[in-house]
């Protein structure tokens, strides 16, 4: 058997990072490809690239391609009239991340090089595909009689790749994130396994964000799982990449569970940082020291289940005050699938005409609504006192509380020391929610 090596094809950005300031402005890095790169020179893995990018990175991609050890770095196309920039605003992915790609329409596509070429140079025995606005039914069309694995990262401009090709794919990769996943496969397998009724697929991936991630294998009819990995994330681009180039990896090839918790322990390394060093040296110390992946704990929340998980929001959401923050949280749990409970919109609000019959209905509903809730916020906006004795009620009957006080006005000890943690920022509330909810099976 010849020595596993991986083609990867797509297109490389320039990730900007608005929300990350450096004394040079926003934070910058080449992205697309580049984050398989990092992941696949981190374990010492044989790879090339094969990419399509605007003339003015063509210097940068060739530095980066030989400090990251590829085998081979070969320009498919050239990309003119738009700079493939990337603007992040969310790093964290704490809710939509608001990726926008820098006057994409204009972007013309020329193919300068063969992809069977480049294939006979490189002999490689796997080919990831990352999907782009470049004509990828044509690579899959070059590819049709390729013999080694290809494994295709579905997140968007995909869903045409498979229409006119009938060859066997060995892994199809997708993410909860991606509209692909919620809107055209319905947020389900069984969306998928129906949107890809007809095709030969060996493998189907589905990452979970930070729930973890399954494998179903369909002429196994097993379902293999992994949890995700807590680190104080500092963003999310790329997370997914690093996954999906461990996971295809030969590493651990007769243990499914423990490539996938590799994979996800890689990729939790890569949101800890954007130190290229600082990862490789994380990764390959993880890699040569856990001897017992299987046992290492982690969190496991899967897409479907987070839908029936109820968050009570407890915070002064009265007409009269800026709720855009409590606003901003809702769509953020609502991205990762959870349901938050907000009962002022649920059941009402108390006024001044109401009898005193009705404010007590009113006041046991919300009761109830805290009673069928699963994990509660408390959003420290104002001196609330409402919200103050709701976090009290929902401490004392054992379920998980979370203090979000985003101005960092809290002082009082019996205010900080009941919840069972105390977030800043949405990101941090969002990481701990699936901490306290996520639990591997």
């Amino acid at each position: 058997m010849p020595k596993q090596t991986v083609l990867v094809i797509g297109e490389v950005f320039i990730d900007t990072h608005l929300d990350i300031i450096t004394e040079n402005g926003p934070l910058v890095r080449l992205g697309g490809v580049f984050h398989s790169a990092r992941a696949f020179a981190s374990l010492g893995l044989n790879y090339a690239l094969a990419y399509y990018a605007p003339a003015y990175l063509d210097d940068d991609i060739n530095e980066w391609s030989l400090y990251l050890n590829t085998k081979g770095c070969y320009k498919l196309g050239n990309i003119s009239k738009a700079p493939n920039i990337m603007l992040v605003n969310e790093s964290k992915e704490a809710g939509a991340q608001g990726y926008y790609n820098i006057i994409k329409d204009q972007a013309e596509y020329e193919d300068l090089e063969s992809i069977r070429k480049i294939v006979d140079i490189i002999n490689p025995t796997d080919i990831l595909l990352f999907p782009g606005r470049y004509d990828t039914s044509k690579i899959m069309l070059d590819l049709h009689d390729f013999p080694g694995k290809i494994h295709i990262d579905f997140h968007y401009d995909s869903e045409h790749i498979l229409h006119d090709n009938d060859r066997k794919i060995e892994s199809i990769i997708l993410s909860t994130s991606s509209i692909f996943y919620k809107d055209l496969c319905g947020g389900t397998l069984a969306g998928v396994l129906e949107h890809f009724n007809n095709k030969e697929i060996h493998q189907f991936l589905v990452k979970e964000n930070r729930g973890g991630s399954f494998c179903y294998i369909p002429e196994e009819d097993r379902q293999y799982e992994a949890p995700s990995y807590y680190v104080p994330t500092m963003h999310s681009v790329g997370v997914g990449d690093v996954y999906n180039s461990v996971f295809i990896s030969e590493l651990f090839k007769t243990d499914m569970e423990k490539r996938m918790r590799l994979a996800a322990l890689c990729a939790a390394q890569y949101a800890e940082t954007m130190d290229y060093k600082k990862f490789r040296d994380n990764v390959q110390l993880v890699h040569t020291n856990i001897s017992d992946l299987n046992k290492l704990a982690g969190i496991r929340l899967p897409w479907t289940d987070r839908r029936d998980l109820n968050i009570y929001m407890a915070a002064p959401d009265f007409p009269n005050v800026d709720t855009s923050l409590l606003d901003r949280l809702s769509e953020c749990l609502l991205y990762h699938n959870f349901t938050p409970r907000l009962p002022i919109r649920e059941n009402g609000i108390a006024s001044k005409t109401m009898s005193f019959g009705e404010k007590l209905n009113l006041y046991y509903k919300d009761i109830a609504l805290m009673h069928e809730s699963d994990l509660l916020i408390a959003i420290l906006l104002y001196n609330d006192p409402g919200t103050l004795v709701e976090l009290g009620m929902f401490k004392q009957v054992g379920k998980p509380t979370i203090l979000f006080d985003p101005f960092n006005c809290c002082e009082n000890m019996f205010v900080l020391y009941t919840p069972d943690y105390v977030c800043k920022n949405i990101a941090d509330v969002i990481d701990t929610v699936y901490l306290c909810l996520g639990k591997e099976r």
